[in-house]
């Protein structure tokens, strides 16, 4: 794995070595833009490209100034275009020329261009050609040699490896990641070949816990999602945008072939789409203080860089269980406060267990593996009390993910969650706050092909004022019911894809 840039790469910023200034990433709005021959003869490799005409056209002609046109009422400010893909060398220098005089035409729209790598070139001819072009950076799609960065030499752009594994890169420093997401979608599990019943859940692939899961401290950086849409599928388009959105990412948008050859003939239907593309991006960006909002959760569940706790963090968003991320180095008594709960699956040192009993002895709940002790022999699960408070104590080493995330609707009562949500069975919520809790956002995002009505929010605290955002109307105010048990109830009528709760507290 060290030999494999996607994975085990520092992202590597080399910004000053020819003068150049370090640009503002945090406001790229990125689209993939490949095109032009050289994209043209890197897809012809896969025996399942066969374009129709109009495809084709699209394709080799992409970079005609004509579709920065396109940019237009979008926030879409930074084009990743098709630079190298180790093809024979004129083919790689007729593909330069194109980029470097779209790029011109780009800058002076104010929109920046990265050029996109593949392998089989050398670094030294890339980093040559993206200088002679005046690229701002370049992305790395796919498997490197260990010594490809080292060969950029003096390029001064930023380069950006596309990451196939979160883990890996997650604790990285850089300002700036990419990584490679899922297609985001709700299947019903008897189309997946599983046997359900009638009341069963849709299986849903989302990249919502991805994107929090780079979310380890206040600050936010920004979290590019990589992954290509259905094609022919305005709806999954929209997902895409607001699936990575949600908990602060960027989709990198990417265009399905069809749709690109519609939108370079300037088709009605499709530039009709596209501007509906264009306001679930305006949404996101025009919202863009929600990404600094905190994510809530009275849970820490304890992450390790030596172990992979995605399926995990993946399943409990699934399950609608809100959690924060805690680092194992971080773990102190003092870092608990905040917390009612604890979820720990990887064997805690000594020193760990003392800090971990002692917030269980004062009521808290940690929920831990059979390296605790007291592991059932015959049940899951045991629930072991300990002053106040209790551990639960799975059978298996590991615990199995699915089980934890279901069963922690079980172990943790609604008002130790703090955040219960009804009528959702194709959707995936995710709550955060700002003003030290004054202001709690609940964002929704509603994955089936068909609106979802009367969603029912409860959330711990009084909230006097609840107003939704949606990319379709203009802010609806609703009604904030105070519940018996010091809860706060919201009723949202109806939400299509994308819906934002906004709780706030008055004075």
């Amino acid at each position: 794995m060290a030999a494999n840039l996607r994975i085990s790469v520092a992202w590597v910023f080399c910004l000053t070595s020819l003068g150049w200034s370090a640009p503002d990433t945090a406001r790229w709005v990125p689209a993939r833009w490949d095109g032009g021959p050289l994209e043209l003869a890197r897809r012809a490799k896969d025996k399942n490209f066969a374009p129709s005409a109009g495809v084709r056209d699209a394709i080799d002609r992409w970079y005609e100034t004509s579709t920065l046109d396109l940019l237009h009422e979008t926030p879409i400010n930074c084009l990743l275009v098709t630079f190298s893909a180790g093809a024979p060398s004129e083919a790689e220098a007729l593909q330069h020329r194109l980029v470097k005089e779209y790029a011109l035409a780009a800058h002076n729209r104010g929109v920046a261009v990265l050029g996109l790598v593949y392998p089989g070139t050398t670094a030294a001819a890339v980093a040559g050609a993206a200088i002679d072009a005046q690229l701002d950076g370049l992305v790395l799609d796919g498997d490197f040699p260990a010594d490809f960065l080292a060969g950029l030499g003096n390029y001064p752009g930023i380069v950006i490896p596309i990451a196939h594994d979160a883990a890996s890169v997650r604790t990285a420093s850089a300002p700036l990641r990419a990584v490679q997401g899922v297609r985001p979608s709700a299947r019903d599990l008897a189309d997946m070949g599983i046997r359900a019943g009638a009341s069963a859940e849709p299986w849903i692939d989302s990249n919502i816990w991805l994107v929090r899961s780079f979310r380890l401290g206040t600050d936010w950086r920004p979290i590019w999602i990589s992954q290509e849409p259905n094609p022919a599928s305005e709806g999954d388009y929209i997902r895409c945008v607001a699936d990575a959105a949600v908990a602060g990412g960027r989709w990198v948008v990417a265009l399905d072939d069809d749709f690109r050859a519609n939108l370079f003939r300037k088709n009605a239907d499709a530039l009709g789409a596209w501007r509906r593309i264009g306001t679930y991006l305006n949404f996101a960006e025009d919202h863009a203080e929600w990404r600094r909002f905190t994510p809530f959760g009275n849970l820490a569940v304890i992450i390790d860089s030596a172990a992979d706790l995605d399926e995990y963090l993946n399943l409990m968003a699934r399950r609608q269980v809100p959690y924060r991320l805690m680092q194992r180095s971080e773990l102190t008594a003092v870092s608990l406060a905040g917390y009612r709960a604890v979820a720990d699956f990887i064997p805690p040192s000594e020193a760990e267990r003392n800090i971990l009993r002692e917030f269980a002895a004062k009521g808290g709940i940690v929920v831990t593996g059979p390296q605790w002790g007291n592991a059932p022999k015959d049940d899951p699960y045991a629930e072991v009390p300990l002053d106040k408070g209790r551990v639960v104590v799975y059978k298996d080493e590991p615990p199995d993910p699915e089980s934890v995330a279901k069963d922690l609707h079980d172990l943790l009562e609604p008002e130790v969650l703090g955040l219960s949500v009804f009528n959702v069975p194709s959707s995936i919520t995710y709550a955060s706050t700002t003003d030290r809790g004054r202001r709690v956002l609940i964002q929704v995002l509603n994955y089936a092909g068909r609106p979802v009505e009367r969603v029912t929010i409860r959330f711990n605290g009084i909230f006097k004022q609840a107003r939704l955002y949606t990319p379709e109307s203009a802010p609806l105010d609703l009604a904030a019911r105070e519940t018996q048990n010091g809860r706060t109830e919201v009723l949202i009528p109806r939400i299509a894809a994308w819906g934002a709760v906004l709780l706030e507290q008055r004075n």
